[in-house]
């Protein structure tokens, strides 16, 4: 008898990342992360505490296939920054 595989895909559990660190991931400023949160296109900010905040890693990727696909539309699907 053949056994039969079965594999199940399970979603990524929901974790936090706290700004300093989200901001190293996508590569601006923690200034320009907390001015990304405020203007509402990063975050929702989760208070852990009275001085610590951080952000679902998931706005995180998010908010950089944004300027990702961003990048692409305005190239019009040209590589960037690759030679010909």
């Amino acid at each position: 008898m053949a056994q039969r595989s079965t594999t199940t895909i399970q979603a990524p559990a929901p974790a936090l990342e706290k700004v300093p660190t989200a901001a190293r991931r996508a590569a601006i400023s923690v200034s320009q992360a907390y001015r990304e949160i405020k203007a509402g296109r990063l975050g929702p900010l989760v208070k852990l505490g009275a001085r610590s905040s951080a952000v679902p890693a998931e706005s995180v990727d998010a908010w950089i296939a944004a300027r990702i696909a961003e990048a692409t539309n305005k190239n019009g699907g040209e590589k960037i920054g690759g030679a010909a």
